[in-house]
């Protein structure tokens, strides 16, 4: 029997693969511009999955994982299950620190 596969058409990967990546560059960009270095290492972890679980897609499966394809898949469902852990913690921090400044802001 196997493990579930995602049987997505390469124009279903390409836009995902897009939307992933500039998402991740957006927050990239943000961390550069107003990160502390609480929000930086979310930031670096979400990057480090979010690479991993892009570009191991069914073609790149298909083409140097053939004997163990079933693994190479759930290996990117892990990778893209802790890009979206770390994508929840980002946004927490981040929330978590603005409204700290914010209120530190209107304290003073």
């Amino acid at each position: 029997m196997g493990l579930p596969r995602w049987n997505l058409s390469n124009k279903a990967e390409r836009i995902f693969r897009i939307t992933v990546l500039t998402i991740v560059g957006l927050i990239l960009i943000y961390e550069k511009i107003y990160g502390s270095s609480s929000t930086q290492y979310a930031a670096m972890y979400l990057c480090v999955f979010s690479l991993v679980g892009t570009f191991l897609s069914n073609a790149v499966q298909k083409r140097y994982f053939t004997s163990v394809m079933e693994y190479a898949q759930v290996f990117r469902l892990v990778a893209l299950l802790m890009m979206l852990c770390f994508l929840i913690i980002w946004i927490y921090i981040t929330l978590e620190s603005t409204s700290q400044a914010a209120l530190v802001a209107g304290i003073v």
